[in-house]
């Protein structure tokens, strides 16, 4: 979940008001988790996707997060050329990244709301099938608006 949707659900849930114990119970716990997932997310200094038991996935990412915004929007824009989507595998191609540096890119984008599953599926080289990514009407609204 993005932070942006974290904060937009953080700010629901504090919204409710009930009288039944047992759910205000849940929401609280709620707020806790989202809250606490949130100091989590700013403590790391909001590194790019990576995997957290992993020290060289943490590693390259703080490598590669000067550049990451960058390189999220470049494959936002390669995915915004294609209406008929594009598989995670034809996106490398397209864009001229390797899998590490594409695929963190594509989910915080699939996070943010800007692509998403098409439903559809495509083979890749290996005769595997593979979601086929497309942008949302935010994601090109983020391009047009320059929100990345």
């Amino acid at each position: 979940m993005s932070k942006r949707t974290m904060g937009r659900v953080l700010a629901e849930l504090k919204a409710i008001h009930t009288f039944d114990l047992w759910v205000a119970d849940s929401i609280k716990t709620c707020i806790a988790l989202l809250e606490a997932d949130l100091r989590r997310n700013k403590s790391n200094g909001m590194l790019p996707p990576h995997q957290l038991h992993s020290d060289t996935s943490r590693a390259a990412a703080a490598a590669i997060a000067p550049r990451f915004g960058t390189l999220t929007r470049d494959v936002l824009l390669q995915l915004s050329r294609f209406p008929n989507g594009l598989t995670d595998e034809e996106g490398q191609q397209a864009a001229g990244m390797q899998g590490n540096s594409y695929r963190p890119c594509r989910v915080t984008l699939m996070d943010s709301g800007f692509v998403v599953d098409t439903g559809n599926r495509r083979k890749t080289h290996q005769q595997r099938e593979a979601v086929v990514w497309s942008v949302t009407p935010e994601g090109f609204l983020a391009l047009e608006g320059g929100e990345l």
